[in-house]
């Protein structure tokens, strides 16, 4: 999704949502290799899902969050959700390894509102959307029961 945008003002915003969530630990960070590494220069980022040429570069990456532990990360940053036809097991597989509190960031090329209707439907809370050029950041806070 994001190989045909400029990343920079993207990270900006995620950065910006991590803020206002008050963020603090390892991220996941689900599908984008350049968006990994980006993010790499502030955060403690553990790349999943990336191609094997990416997986190559970056020491860390894991295939998929099957081997995370519930609720031990701060949050997940992912892309396409909006698109994403499985998206409930998706956001339910995202929500199960992010602490109470922590932070759920998609990054969506348009579709604001379909990003916002997911979200409430996973049951985030405190929901945020930025605009970053045709880029859409929509972020949310995991409050587990």
């Amino acid at each position: 999704m994001l190989e045909g945008l400029f990343v920079t003002p993207a990270v900006t915003a995620i950065a910006e949502a991590l803020t206002s969530a008050h963020v603090e630990g390892t991220l996941a960070v689900i599908g984008n290799a350049k968006l990994a590494s980006a993010l790499a220069a502030k955060h403690t980022i553990l790349p999943i899902g990336l191609s094997p040429r990416a997986a190559k570069r970056l020491t860390n990456a894991l295939a998929d969050l099957t081997s995370i532990e519930d609720r031990s990360l701060a949050g997940v940053i992912g892309v396409d959700v909006a698109v994403d036809d499985g998206w409930e097991l998706t956001l339910r597989d995202w929500t199960r390894v992010v602490k109470d509190g922590g932070a759920i960031v998609f990054v969506d090329r348009g579709h604001a509102p379909e990003a916002s209707r997911r979200a409430l439907c996973a049951g985030l809370t405190e929901l945020e959307q930025r605009h970053a050029g045709r880029a859409v950041i929509t972020s949310g806070l995991v409050t587990h029961p």
